[in-house]
């Protein structure tokens, strides 16, 4: 299979799981109103707090659009707001073990905060690709444009 044919795939499949489960998300929301109670009350939370992830993870991002600042200041910009308010929003819904002690609130942080590096270092080389790729071209078209 061609190389760029895969990676095109994988992009699709992610923003195909992403829109799932964004509709999954949104008809539990709906049938947790429509069900009521503790079980429909926790349903609409989610929602709300995968929404607010979403906002926290996503919003930020269009500082990678700046040319002006360093990489590793946009990366900063582009993911603590939306790990801070994944940490918050998982304190709140009791998504971090607190009942079982100091070391397992730290240790589900920890999980957290790694599995964000292990998800946006593969961001990073999907998108530093594409970079290359596209500087490549540049490249290809000003040879061209200069007669070589």
């Amino acid at each position: 299979m061609n190389h760029t044919i895969g990676k095109t795939m994988a992009v699709y499949t992610a923003t195909g799981i992403g829109i799932a489960a964004f509709l999954a998300m949104a008809f539990s929301a709906v049938a947790g109103l429509a069900m009521g109670g503790e079980t429909g009350a926790m349903l609409v939370k989610q929602f709300g707090v995968v929404l607010l992830c979403g906002i926290g993870y996503g919003a930020p991002a269009v500082v990678w659009t700046n040319d002006r600042l360093a990489t590793w200041a946009k990366a900063l910009i582009a993911l603590v707001p939306g790990t801070l308010m994944y940490t918050a929003a998982a304190w709140w819904m009791g998504w971090i073990p607190r009942q079982y002690g100091a070391s397992a609130v730290v240790w589900s942080i920890v999980a957290m905060l790694a599995c964000t590096a292990v998800i946006s270092a593969i961001c990073g080389f999907v998108f530093r690709g594409n970079v290359r790729k596209m500087n490549a071209q540049l490249k290809r078209q000003q040879a061209r444009r200069d007669g070589r």
